[in-house]
């Protein structure tokens, strides 16, 4: 089995490869700006490029997407043809708290500038809902001890474990009566916040509030028809998919009319950024704690984007292996994490200052560190800042190679 790893900006692809099987772990690409201007192309057209070569030739293709996040899906927006992908992987977390989910896409489907995070979220989160119906053949949810069935082998689903990525998480669900239903326990400000807006969005546009909620409630009917025990069906999503491409179009012109208002009253554009930043950041907190982690045996971890707390806990459980062949450390700048002994560390430059690779993160690796260089910019790591990198980094270039092998290279131990 072979690993092959390609840089996609901060949302790395990691495919393995088994004959002609492939299971393809996220393909997303949103700040690569220089490679897609380059290339003429947009951000997700720039990450289908680097699958489209390998399911030329036809080959049984599974998806895994590791956070519902565009830099880790949006090549899989350019998949063509019925049965493209056989299955689709997702994160049982993204159902569960699929009334966060609904909320939060929905809100910043209205207030979010364009170009920001917030509106490539909810815009590409619900065109890959109406996608993977059209695209593939089963969509299946995916938690703890739970497994992924690839070439005949086997990978376990480490996280996330429902009872705890709850107690992680930084807002409860609350009644639909309130206000803002999935910010219970935030503090008065917010709850404020979000009541501004939407007297603010009915002054300007009579009933498009209600627009708004009318899309968040198409999120959440698309991701509970996902949800059934075992394998379903993508034919069966079709009908939740279209209601969430109609409801998606209906807000588009009250949004219009919002952020055209926006640009003529500082005062509303101000409002909005500060609810749309707000809400961003605790959708992207739940993203993170509910990322998938998965691992082949003792040869390969995928760490989808959880944090440092997360990693702590699957250590605490006894279900991390000591030391494995290869690990993809979480995006958005790995930092200085404390990450399982690997003979290869496959890390990510990051895409701004502040959020790069640290020099403690590459010290304190055991192994080879694989370098992707995304960005290649000084700001996004401490030893490319300094032009001195250590004997342990190794460029990736175009991709990364690593043969695996057909077992792992020792059994588990009981914990």
């Amino acid at each position: 089995m072979r690993l092959i790893v390609k840089p996609m900006g901060y949302g790395n692809c990691c495919i393995l490869r088994q004959g002609r099987a492939l299971l393809i772990a996220d393909c997303g690409s949103r700040t690569n700006r220089r490679a897609s201007a380059r290339h003429g192309r947009s951000a997700s057209a720039y990450a289908w490029a680097a699958i489209r070569g390998e399911l030329a030739d036809g080959p049984v293709a599974d998806l895994l997407i590791t956070r519902f996040d565009p830099d880790r899906f949006n090549g899989f927006l350019h998949l063509k043809g019925a049965r493209a992908a056989q299955r689709v992987y997702l994160p049982q977390s993204l159902y569960q708290q699929r009334g966060d989910a609904a909320h939060a896409l929905a809100t910043l489907a209205l207030a979010a500038p364009a170009g920001s995070w917030g509106w490539h979220a909810a815009r590409d989160g619900a065109a890959l809902l109406a996608k993977l119906p059209q695209v593939c053949g089963q969509v299946l949810l995916r938690r703890q001890g739970q497994t992924i069935r690839f070439a005949g082998q086997e990978l376990t689903v480490l996280w996330p474990c429902a009872p705890a990525a709850e107690q992680l998480t930084l807002f409860e669900s609350e009644p639909s009566g309130c206000a803002c239903p999935q910010w219970a326990g935030a503090d008065p400000d917010q709850l404020e916040l979000e009541t501004a807006v939407r007297q603010a969005v009915e002054q300007l546009v009579p009933g498009g509030w209600a627009v708004c909620q009318r899309l968040a409630g198409a999120f959440a009917a698309c991701l509970e028809s996902l949800a059934e025990e075992g394998a379903r069906e993508a034919e069966n999503c079709r009908p939740a998919a279209d209601a969430l491409t109609a409801a998606m179009e209906a807000l588009l012109p009250v949004r219009a009319a919002v952020q055209a208002q926006a640009g003529q009253q500082p005062e509303l554009a101000t409002l909005l950024d500060r609810y749309a930043v707000t809400r961003r950041l605790a959708w992207q907190n739940r993203l993170d704690e509910g990322s998938l982690v998965c691992a082949l045996d003792d040869r390969l971890l995928l760490t989808g984007d959880v944090d440092q707390e997360v990693l702590d806990e699957l250590r605490r459980s006894g279900l991390l292996e000591q030391r494995y062949k290869a690990v993809q450390a979480p995006a958005h700048g790995t930092r200085a994490m404390l990450l399982p002994a690997a003979r290869y560390l496959i890390v990510s430059n990051g895409y701004r200052k502040g959020w790069g690779v640290r020099a403690a993160l590459v010290r304190a690796a055991t192994g080879r560190v694989v370098c992707t260089r995304a960005y290649k910019e000084a700001g996004c790591c401490e030893y490319m800042a300094r032009r001195s990198c250590p004997k342990k980094c190794l460029r990736m270039g175009e991709s990364f190679q690593l043969e695996l092998g057909a077992e792992p290279s020792r059994r588990r131990t009981k914990q």
